[in-house]
């Protein structure tokens, strides 16, 4: 069985093709700044390896790129769409459903009508979605949607204090994204500590940052919300904050609802704390030099992270594992150090040494520690490769 995985972003497209008799992987790339006059490409192909630059000028034809080099004669891994199963979609967000889902015009509508709560997702994937039907109308678009991890989380974890009737007509309520990334993550815990019974929290952080409070492989909670915007301070996205700012500023600044939607998901966060960048990498490096506000934004981003874990504690009763994963995550020893001094009280030890070199899967906690502090190399990939799997011998 050979699925392809397709990873879209606003500007960026990035796949792997898996052959799941063994889940080894066939091929896969990336394809960044599509649109831009100049954009960088990489694929490892079979033993066919590239890294270049070309223009793309939309996103239709970075996706027929990408099936050009896969069903090249000469390097290719395929013949043609036709060899694939299916296409899978590590997709973010639908009007009233979580779950894998045959990609149907009823879905990406669906999705369509939770646009502006995923800006950043939802088009660039209704976007890809579109253009592979297009390519071969026969081939199954199968989605494993965020929230799918999180769908068993208790109802008084994922209702609003808001009228019961906006849960009935429209869905409000705690969702939970990054499902891909915290299933991988605590299965992949789990393995390493030899032990299914975890209390663990799962802190998937990079540009986009959620933790989520795990209990015998099985999400409890998790920090983000209604939408992808809420929970702990991400690069450019607010995180949680008193809801009646919003009305607020906008009736000081007369903003639309456009306008202050934009402002919340692209130049809030780090970026609108620290002024200058929403990297962690540039925020530590500005620090360094004393940008005030660059320290401050790290404060806060490593702020929120232990207090979520202090909550993620208590729905848990207890915590025996934290597992670090995300660009952030797995690279970013000063935020792991940051984070974790101050939680001596729940058990939380961090070895400096294995720290600062840590492994790519493993320990990095103290041998005093009673909370197993580990690194776990994410592969959310694999997950929605699975769940494709596992629709279509259900579906046959």
């Amino acid at each position: 069985m050979k699925i392809l995985i397709a990873n879209a972003g606003s500007t960026s497209f990035k796949y792997r093709l898996f052959d799941m008799t063994d889940e080894a992987v066939l091929a896969e790339g990336r394809l960044e700044r599509i649109g831009d006059p100049s954009s960088p490409v990489a694929h490892q192909i079979g033993e066919y390896a590239v890294e270049t630059e070309q223009h793309l000028p939309d996103y239709p034809s970075a996706v027929r790129d990408v099936i050009a080099r896969l069903t090249d004669t000469r390097t290719g891994v395929i013949s043609d769409l036709s060899d694939l199963n299916a296409v899978g979609f590590k997709t973010v967000h639908m009007r009233g459903k979580a779950g894998t889902y045959l990609l149907t015009e009823d879905i990406l509508q669906r999705m369509a009508d939770y646009n502006s709560l995923a800006p950043a997702h939802n088009p660039p994937y209704i976007q890809a979605i579109r253009i592979f039907a297009q390519c071969d109308p026969a081939l199954p678009l199968i989605g494993l949607f965020e929230a799918a991890f999180h769908a068993n989380i208790p109802d008084y974890a994922y209702i609003y204090s808001v009228p019961y009737e906006w849960y009935e007509k429209y869905g409000v309520r705690k969702y939970g994204f990054h499902g891909a990334s915290h299933r991988y993550v605590s299965q992949r815990a789990a393995q390493i500590l030899n032990r299914e019974d975890l209390r663990m929290v799962s802190c998937h952080l990079g540009g986009s940052a959620s933790l989520c409070a795990v209990r015998n492989g099985q999400s409890v909670d998790t920090s983000m919300g209604f939408s992808p915007q809420t929970g702990i301070i991400n690069s450019t996205r607010i995180g949680t904050i008193d809801p009646f700012i919003i009305p607020y500023i906008m009736d000081r600044e007369n903003l639309s609802t456009g306008e202050i939607s934009r402002v919340l998901s692209e130049e809030s966060g780090l970026l609108g704390i620290s002024g200058i960048s929403g990297d962690v990498r540039d925020l530590e490096e500005a620090a360094q030099k004393g940008h005030t506000r660059a320290r401050l934004a790290l404060e806060a981003f490593c702020y929120g992270i232990k207090r979520e874990i202090g909550a993620c504690s208590a729905a848990l009763g207890g915590l025996d594992a934290i597992a670090f994963a995300g660009g952030i995550g797995e690279r970013g020893a000063n935020v792991r150090q940051r984070v974790c001094t101050g939680l001596e009280y729940l058990g939380v030890y961090l070895d400096e040494v294995a720290n600062a070199n840590p492994p790519t899967d493993g320990m990095i906690s103290a041998s005093n520690s009673a909370v197993a502090v580990l690194i776990v190399q994410t592969d959310e990939e694999v997950i929605v490769a699975r769940a494709v799997a596992e629709y279509l011998k259900e579906h046959k």
